[in-house]
C-alpha cells in the first residue's frame, strides 16, 4: 500500500536523503500540524518490519517511535531468526513483502542489506541512513525533546513516505 506525502519526496525519486534543512521545515509542518490539533498520521495502516539485533538500541528506539508517531505499526524481527544461516534472502525478501509494507534495518552487514534491498517488493531502508541528516546537521540544536521527535517523523517520513 503506497503512502506518499507531499512535504518530502518519495525516496524512490531521490538516491539522495533530504538535506537537514529540508527535513527541519517538514519538521514544523508536522508541529504546526498537532499544534491546530490535527497530527498528521500518514503512515497509518502501513506496517514496517524492523530488523534489528538489538531492540534496546538507541536508534531503534527513535525509529519506532517515529514511525508510530506517523501511524504506522513497527514490528521488531531478529535478523538472527528471520536472515539466519540457511536461509535464502530471495524467499525471505518476498515472505516480508507479504507481511509489510516497509522494511527497516538497522545494524545489518552491507551485503546482506544490499541484496535484501534487491530481492524485496518493499521499500527496504537503512535506519542509520535515515537520521545521516539529523546527526549530520548537529542534531541537538538546543531546541529539545519535542523538536527532536518531530525531525525524527520528518526523516522517517522522508524514508517511507
Amino acid at each position: 500500500m503506497p503512502h506518499s506525502d507531499p512535504l518530502l519526496p518519495s525516496p524512490s525519486m531521490s538516491v539522495l536523503p533530504p538535506s537537514g534543512a529540508a527535513l527541519r521545515a517538514a519538521a514544523e509542518e508536522l508541529r504546526q500540524a498537532a499544534q491546530r490539533g490535527a497530527p498528521r498520521q500518514p503512515l497509518t495502516g502501513l506496517r514496517v518490519g524492523l530488523v534489528c539485533g538489538d531492540a534496546e538500541a538507541e536508534l531503534a528506539a527513535r525509529f519506532k517511535a517515529a514511525a508510530q508517531g506517523l501511524g504506522a505499526q513497527v514490528t521488531l524481527l531478529d535478523p538472527a531468526r528471520t536472515l539466519g544461516e540457511g536461509a535464502g534472502v530471495e524467499p525471505v525478501a518476498r515472505m516480508l513483502g507479504r507481511l509489510y509494507g516497509a522494511v527497516a534495518c538497522l545494524g545489518l552487514q552491507g551485503a546482506m542489506a544490499q541484496r535484501l534491498t534487491m530481492a524485496a517488493a518493499v521499500p527496504v531502508v537503512d535506519v542509520e541512513t535515515v537520521f545521516a541528516p539529523l546527526d549530520q546537521d548537529g542534531g541537538e540544536d538546543g531546541s529539545g525533546a519535542e523538536q527532536r521527535r518531530w525531525a525524527a517523523q520528518a526523516a522517517v517520513l522522508a524514508a517511507l513516505g
